[in-house]
Formats: structure tokens, sequence, C-alpha cells
């Protein structure tokens, strides 16, 4: 699960010399003054804009997406979860599209994890539909419940701290951060890895130059899982990432639409990285479940048909202006923008 451990910056400095990439990314993001903790990340005017901020063509893809797994699938009482719901636009737009099906939220109990605290106010506010009541928000994934689950994420694995290694001759190195006190500023080190289980570990990775992994992702991923094995379910997320050997690291950090350094207006900018598809896919067969889907964003936005809504907007309402929605279309499924880079995986046991 994503931590909840405050990282003191001051403690962090004066009791080691030098620290892991991922202890800072943590601090960097979920500290005290950590970016997902106290600022508001989405939207036009701030860092990044996400797919249901662009159109609502594609939350209404996923709403019809989950509507049909609930119905063939469970068609019960079921735990419908959001991780990371962001402004609450992919959950609204879900909402809408289920007006075909009521019975869908009459069934369901609605959770959404969140830990930003000014993102939850939006929530409340965008989602006024809802009775407070009927949505629950939570820090951390609780399964407590026994009933089945939907759960699905938009950009969500991608703000996980990852760890980096560098093969140099075979011997692996790790990338740290030290603070500079004289010069006030954070720089990167390679700190040769010697620990055993480490080495065991990287040893699958001996032809490739790099290997970038997240624990932490893969262990929240695992958990998703094993919740879904006991209690069934599907797990439906979309993210920018691979499924092959990269050629470099993929950390970035974005200040106010533009790439910085991670080393930059720390606290202030979104830090992340391209999740690795293939270690999901991994933990998911460990488990058990069935890899439902996993293609490009516009191989799915087109299969569920994103392109046979676009012509019923515009035969609906004529004051829809065709080369604004065009724009929106052509920025989630173009290879060459959203298309490709972004990936959807489905699992499931149903």
């Amino acid at each position: 699960m994503l931590s909840k451990r405050k990282i003191n910056k001051t403690k962090l400095l004066k009791n080691e010399k030098n620290f892991r990439l991922d202890k800072f990314i943590e601090f960097a993001l979920f500290g005290n003054n950590g970016y997902y903790l106290r600022k508001k990340p989405i939207g036009r005017k701030f860092d990044f804009v996400t797919s249901p901020e662009i159109s609502q063509m594609f939350g209404e893809i996923i709403g019809v997406y989950l509507l049909y797994h609930w119905k063939e699938k469970i068609n019960s009482k079921f735990n419908l979860i959001e991780l990371g719901p962001g402004n609450g636009t992919l959950f609204k737009d879900i909402e809408r599209t289920a007006k075909i099906l009521p019975n869908f939220f009459k069934n369901a109990k609605i959770y959404f994890i969140e830990i930003n605290k000014e993102l939850r106010k939006i929530q409340e506010k965008n989602l006024n539909y809802f009775k407070q009541s009927e949505i629950r928000w939570s820090k951390a994934l609780n399964f407590r419940s026994k009933l089945p689950s939907i759960i699905y994420s938009n950009e969500f694995f991608d703000c996980f701290p990852v760890r980096q290694f560098l093969n140099d001759n075979n011997n692996w190195f790790e990338r740290y951060v030290k603070f500079n006190e004289k010069e006030n500023k954070y720089y990167s080190i390679n700190k040769r890895v010697i620990s055993k289980k480490i080495l065991n570990y990287l040893s699958k990775y001996k032809r490739q130059k790099i290997y970038e992994v997240s624990y932490s992702r893969n262990k929240y991923f695992e958990q998703i899982c094993k919740h879904i094995k006991k209690n069934r379910g599907v797990c439906i997320l979309i993210d920018y990432g691979y499924n092959k050997k990269i050629k470099n690291f993929t950390l970035q950090a974005i200040y106010n639409h533009k790439k910085t350094s991670i080393f930059e207006n720390i606290g202030q900018q979104d830090i992340s990285s391209h999740v690795n598809f293939n270690e999901l896919i991994e933990i998911a067969k460990q488990q058990k479940l069935k890899i439902k889907e996993f293609v490009s964003q516009r191989d799915f936005l087109i299969k569920y048909g994103i392109l046979d809504r676009k012509k019923k907007l515009l035969s609906k309402n004529l004051n829809l202006k065709k080369n604004l929605l065009d724009e929106e279309v052509d920025r989630l499924i173009n290879v060459d923008r959203m298309g490709n880079l972004f990936k959807c995986l489905v699992v499931s046991n149903l």
C-alpha cells in the first residue's frame, strides 16, 4: 500500500550519509510536506492532465466495461473501489454511464483510496449526487469485506517510488541520493550492491545494463490480486508503462507541465516512473488470475467503442464541435500521443 509513514527531512539527513533513491522519492511525494499530501496536482492549470480530464468519452468507455463485468459476472452486492480518484471526474463519468443499469450502484459499496486532503474536498464537491455516507474514503486499501470487488485506476501505479540499478561489467550498482549541506542541494551517486539477497534477485537481469523496480508497487498490486483470488473480482488499471526491456531509466519529474530534475522543487512537483507491466502480469499469474486484457490504451478504447461514442455524441448534440471531439479522441488514441504509451491491464478470476 502507499506508505502513510511520514519522513522527517532533518532526521533523514542527519542519520544517514546517503539514502536510497526510493526513500528520497517517498519523502518528496509522501513526506510531511510531500507533493501528494498538500498540492492539487491534476488539471490544465496544474502539473498534469489525465485522460478523464481530456474527454468524458474515456470515463464512459471504462464505465461500460465495468457495467458489463458486473452484470455478467457478479450481479449482486459488491465493492466498487477507485484508486486515486483525482478530481472525481472518472467516477462522475462512470456514474452517468451507469444510469442505463440502475442496479449497478444500488448494489455497490463505494470506496475511494485517497491520501490528498485537498483532492478529497474536490471529490466531495464534484460528486454531490451521492451522499457522503454512500462513499467511504480511506488512505489505504482495507480488504475486510468479503464481497467480490471491482477495482479500477487511471494513472495511479506510476507514482510509486522506484529503485534503480546499473550493471557495469557484471557488477551491480544502485543509485543513491546525497545531500550537500554547503550547497544545500541533493545529487545522486552510485553505490555497489553487496546484499546477497538483492544480487540474487538481480541475477535474473544480468543481460540488462539497467533495471528499475518498484517493490512497493509490486507489493500493492499483489495485495489486490490476493483479495480478488480469495473473494472474486476484477481489477482494471490504465497507466503509462512498458512490457519490453528499457534502454533508459523512466523516472521523471513534472513541474507546471514541464520536465525537471527530481532534485528541484521538492514537494512541489510530480515524480513518477513508467509501470513495468511484465512484473504486474507475473504477479497476477502467480495468484492464478486470468489476464483478461493487456493492450495499449488505443486498442482498448477502440475495441470498446470510443469511435462509435464520438459519432453518437455528435449526432445527439449538433452544438458540439467536431474538431474538438476529434482532438480529444486523437490525444487519447494516437500512437504518437497517449495511445501507445498508456497500457490497459485487466486481471480477474470471474
